[in-house]
């Protein structure tokens, strides 16, 4: 059994405990007369009424790799559990248009399930990415039978997290398009299509005549860009001081599609909602999937058997304490909890972020070689110039025929020896130094294009040579000053950026160094920016840019870094 992982354990649990309580298939009227498909477990009648568990999702809710093994989970331990198809996927009626309609259906959801004679009128959520999303949608609208929710991964900062990431498409959302075009999931078509021939067509757009989909999903994806009020309407940013919900926030420190999005929305919780005091946040060293089905490996790195969380565990004693008033001291655990890479250990807070203090490490150049010291530059260093070309772009380092389950690589030794990838190294550290928070470039740099990308990572320098991301950020470049109105570059002129990297916590050991890398592409998790200013979905004609970054007095590019534990140099400056 400790061989197991975390899924096959859950699995196992399922199985020795046999099929109890009833399922049935119900259509659940919306309030404009729309109905949603809903599968509902209950639990044994003895057990009746039953607080109840709601998951609204895109993916069928009949998949058995997920909902029924869920639904059968929940019902075994005394909960109604109550999965729905959203408007117009799976067996639900309406039109999809992914996001739009979530908020009002979700609170129209809840009701509905809290007012039927088999609940006790307390509900709760959960789900994973957009199921994460459908509760806050919901939460947004303030149901009032909403009792508790437990949010992993979920989406919701939205053109600064997905599907525009400060201006840069996420090409993710072209194969994830494809899979929710039509009402069922299209898994033979994914697994037989050659994404790499499709994610470099161009336009951007032309991706869509190969997606071929319903509704307006990838429409509204390739007509707002920029953060207008399709996205607006769709942000709660103000919305957060009404939400009086108890919420468990879970993610990865490696999920590339939602992590920033979990971190949005404990951190408005914290901040202006009046039960701020009742949000509990855990991190761990996984992925996007892996965040719910933590295991203790990501790809070739062992992090050690703490990192496997029993997940399924921990969701239980949250519905337990909040849905069915069981004291199991869930309120008495650190309010944080974080997996510290590194040590490997977790690292349990009453706050976010754990950092004490900022200090800047300034890019330097002489010439050869690019360092990270605590000193600027006195006198003007070299610039640093490099060729990005479109057609030949950085990889992500992924199997698109995996697309997008698969872990992506930690390791960027080989994109580091690329010619159109720049680092900056430090000096070997002696001491630990802990980072903890969201680290930030100021980047003054120029192109000799009106308009390209920035792609910058932090990374690991173990002593054999090994570079492991920590954390990463990306920026359109006419996108700098605003996310509503992008302006083209005047080539030539040096330009103040400012990169917001992903949250990170991550220990660096003596021995190790600490790196940034600077490039133009990450793709294809990433669209390529063809170097030409306007709407990316019109853009062809792709042409290379020479992309320079500054180092001098007039021009001090440097990495903001939240220190929490040791220092990175004498005389760090955190202006």
């Amino acid at each position: 059994m400790s061989e197991m992982t975390p899924r096959q354990r859950f699995e196992a649990r399922l199985a020795a405990a046999g099929d109890t309580g009833t399922v049935f298939e119900v259509g659940i009227p919306m309030r404009d007369g729309v109905e949603l498909a809903a599968d509902i477990y209950l639990p044994d009648a003895s057990a009746l009424p039953a607080p109840a568990i709601v998951q609204i999702t895109p993916y069928d809710k009949s998949n058995p790799t997920f909902f029924p093994v869920e639904g059968r989970f929940y019902q075994q331990h005394g909960y109604a559990f109550v999965v729905v198809d959203v408007r117009g996927r799976g067996k639900s009626e309406g039109e999809w248009r992914a996001f739009v309609n979530d908020p009002r259906d979700g609170y129209d959801i809840i009701e509905w399930v809290a007012a039927q004679d088999w609940c006790t009128g307390k509900v709760g959520t959960t789900g994973l990415s957009y199921m994460g999303w459908t509760q806050w949608a919901a939460a947004s609208e303030r149901p009032p039978h909403l009792t508790c929710m437990v949010s992993t991964s979920a989406a919701g900062r939205w053109q600064q997290e997905i599907p525009y990431t400060s201006g840069v498409f996420q090409l993710y959302f072209g194969w994830w398009v494809h899979m929710v075009r039509r009402r069922i999931n299209e898994s033979y078509s994914l697994a037989h299509t050659d994404w790499d021939e499709v994610l470099r067509r161009l336009p951007l757009e032309a991706i869509g005549e190969f997606i071929n989909p319903t509704g307006q999903t990838w429409r509204d994806m390739m007509d707002h860009d920029t953060l207008d009020d399709f996205w607006k309407a769709i942000r709660f940013d103000d919305r957060y001081a009404s939400i009086d919900v108890p919420c468990l926030h879970v993610t990865g420190w490696y999920d590339l599609e939602d992590l920033l999005g979990a971190f949005h929305h404990y951190e408005h919780m914290v901040r202006y909602s009046p039960a701020r005091d009742t949000q509990r946040l855990v991190v761990g060293p996984w992925s996007h999937l892996g965040s719910r089905y933590p295991n203790s490996r990501y790809l070739d790195i062992d992090f050690g058997p703490d990192a496997a969380l029993d997940m399924d565990q921990l969701h239980l004693q949250w519905f337990d304490y909040w849905l069915k008033g069981i004291d199991n001291g869930i309120l008495d655990t650190a309010p944080v909890r974080l997996f510290e890479p590194g040590t490997n250990v977790w690292v349990e807070a009453d706050h976010w972020p754990l950092a004490e203090r900022e200090e800047a490490l300034y890019l330097r150049f002489d010439g050869a070689e690019g360092s990270l010291t605590a000193d600027p530059p006195a006198d003007a260093d070299p610039d640093r110039t490099y060729r990005y070309d479109p057609l030949d772009p950085a990889p992500t380092q992924m199997d698109v025929r995996r697309y997008p389950m698969e872990e992506v690589p930690l390791d960027q030794t080989a994109v580091e020896a690329r010619d159109d990838v720049i680092v900056y190294t430090s000096e070997v550290l002696t001491e630990p130094v802990v980072i903890s928070g969201w680290p930030r470039l100021e980047l003054f740099a120029s192109s000799d294009c009106d308009d390209t990308d920035w792609h910058v990572k932090i990374t690991d320098v173990h002593p054999d040579g090994r570079s492991i991301k920590v954390t990463q950020g990306c920026l359109r470049a006419s996108y700098r000053d605003s996310l509503e109105s992008p302006t083209p570059l005047t080539p030539g002129e040096p330009t103040r950026f400012t990169v917001e990297l992903w949250p990170t916590h991550h220990c660096f050991l003596p021995g190790h160094r600490i790196r940034v890398s600077i490039t133009s592409s990450d793709f294809p998790w990433f669209a390529r920016n063809m170097n030409r200013f306007g709407p990316i979905k019109w853009a062809t004609n792709p042409r290379i840019a020479n992309n320079t970054v500054h180092h001098s007095p007039a021009y001090p590019s440097r990495i903001h870094l939240p220190i929490a534990r040791g220092s990175v140099g004498s005389g760090g400056d955190a202006g």
